[in-house]
């Protein structure tokens, strides 16, 4: 799955996240949403400054990770992408996170970065348990996995740790809600 995804063009990777983008933007789950919580692309994961660029536009809040040490992540408000710059990791992450640390309980929609995902939310990460972590702290905010088409499989292995998600969003089609 990495070395299928390290192989895609940029200008693929575009085209399909501005596709991925446009089934969100165009669902009731956008609509309702007004403080949303983004991963930002590394490298060739589905450009979500897109959907950043509108939901500030449409003064939508929204909440992106930051790495704070091993397998630890704190979570910001995002007001400018110009405050963005990319970690040693190449994530593009808020660089004053002192003055903005962002308050779970205020998410209503979490857009989770995947390695593979499936129809019934099982999800593959990138193996630290970042985003594990992350949704256990939740409550009742949505959570929607983003992927390409190719990362969708009929069976991904799940551990006790893991939390399926409410969704699965690609730029074929939005899989909301799980089970209907």
């Amino acid at each position: 799955m990495r070395q299928r995804r390290k192989a895609m063009d940029p200008n693929t990777i575009d085209a399909a996240s501005k596709e991925i983008f446009r089934h969100l933007l165009n669902s009731r789950l956008w609509q309702e949403a007004k403080v949303i919580h983004t991963f930002l692309p590394q490298n060739t994961e589905p450009n979500t400054f897109f959907l950043v660029q509108e939901a500030l536009r449409t003064k939508r809040r929204v909440q992106v990770p930051k790495v704070a040490g091993p397998f630890h992540l704190t979570h910001h408000w995002l007001e400018d992408i110009k405050l963005l710059k990319k970690s040693s990791w190449g994530i593009p992450e808020i660089q004053d996170s002192a003055a903005s640390v962002a308050e779970l309980s205020k998410i209503d929609l979490v857009l989770v970065p995947a390695l593979a995902l499936s129809r019934e939310g099982a999800r593959l990460g990138q193996g630290r348990g970042y985003y594990d972590r992350f949704l256990n702290q939740l409550n009742g905010a949505r959570t929607l996995g983003v992927g390409f088409d190719w990362q969708i499989l009929e069976h991904i292995p799940e551990e006790s740790h893991d939390r399926r998600l409410d969704g699965v969003i690609t730029e074929s089609q939005l899989f909301w809600p799980l089970g209907e």
